[in-house]
């Protein structure tokens, strides 16, 4: 076969291959979605590192805290406003105290407690929420100040806007719950032996018979947090239940949807006579390969078949093009003679 017969066997394959080697455009492929733009313990650094650089301890992380402080980032979020004021109008101490922090200070003053919010662009760093509170006295005490020890945080997204919030407080020594008569957000107080209640946290119900959703309220539960759990709005459990406002109280039966599926229970087999126990054939490890599937895991069979295909495709290809460059070979050969 001569140098041009090569030539053109080569340029073949080589075609041949670059198409075949291509990535099929029938194939899934992975969609890396931008990355959120910051969490609650990214603030929480951030706030850490600008305690550091003033020379003071860092804020020890709260549960609670983390809990409150995110409870009223979702309600920002869902509300799209920006306000130190929960569900209700409630302030942020009785928000603490409600949630069981052991809040020092004299309650009827607000007690050892500040809180700061801002919001911008989704992409917003929390760097950028610190650096923005960095710049008045108030929000940089919260940050800074000698007296509070502990921190929470919370950052929720909606409509491409992001929600940062942080809370800081001190504990009682005792870590004990607070002990008052009166709280500055004028709202229920905790006295003498009376320990607060913990909010409890929404559980999704599910439907009845009829594929309707109920919910009974518990202790703290409001409809912000009932919607977003169940993923709904607010405005349409007010019209369900028949709602003018947002007041709503432990041990209330809200309906949150209706007309939903439900599945149907497959029908249990009755019980038949129990059976002696035969014994199984013991399979050799050759006959365990090849009872079991060949097919790799996350790869179809019709993906396997294709793939085959192909392959037996470019061979066939391969072998026909020797064969044109023989016969190309045999013609120019002729030619000559």
């Amino acid at each position: 076969m001569s140098w041009r017969a090569f030539s053109l066997v080569g340029v073949i394959v080589l075609v041949v291959g670059t198409a075949l080697g291509s990535p099929s455009p029938s194939r899934a492929e992975t969609v890396e979605r931008p990355p959120f733009a910051s969490s609650p313990i990214d603030l929480v650094n951030a706030v850490n590192a600008l305690r550091a650089s003033f020379g003071l301890p860092l804020y020890s992380i709260s549960p609670i805290l983390m809990a409150t402080a995110q409870a009223q980032a979702d309600f920002l979020a869902a509300t799209g406003s920006m306000t130190h004021s929960g569900p209700g109008g409630i302030g942020l101490t009785d928000r603490l105290l409600a949630a069981g922090y052991p809040l020092a200070g004299d309650l009827s003053l607000g007690g050892f407690r500040a809180e700061n919010i801002t919001g911008g662009d989704e992409t917003m760093p929390a760097e950028a929420a610190v650096d923005r509170w960095t710049g008045d006295a108030p929000h940089l005490n919260t940050m800074v100040s000698p007296n509070l020890t502990e921190i929470g945080a919370g950052v929720a997204i909606s409509n491409g806007r992001v929600y940062y919030v942080i809370d800081a407080a001190r504990p009682t020594s005792a870590g004990d719950p607070p002990v008052a008569a009166t709280s500055v957000g004028g709202g229920s107080a905790f006295a003498g032996d009376v320990s607060p209640e913990i909010i409890i946290p929404v559980s999704v119900s599910t439907p009845n018979a009829d594929g309707n959703v109920f919910h009974e309220v518990k202790f703290g539960q409001t409809l912000w947090q009932i919607a977003i759990t169940y993923e709904t709005k607010i405005d349409e459990i007010k019209r369900l239940n028949n709602l003018f406002d947002n007041n709503i109280y432990p041990g209330n039966t809200l309906l949150i949807r209706t007309g939903v599926l439900v599945p149907t229970a497959s029908p249990t087999a009755s019980p038949t006579q129990a059976s002696t126990p035969t014994s199984l054939p013991t399979l050799t490890p050759t006959e365990r390969i090849n009872t079991a599937t060949s097919t790799p895991i996350g790869v179809s069979q019709s993906a396997l078949t294709r793939d085959a295909t192909v392959m037996y495709a470019m061979i066939g290809i391969i072998v026909l093009a020797f064969l044109g460059g023989g016969i190309f070979t045999l013609l120019g050969n002729s030619k000559k003679s």
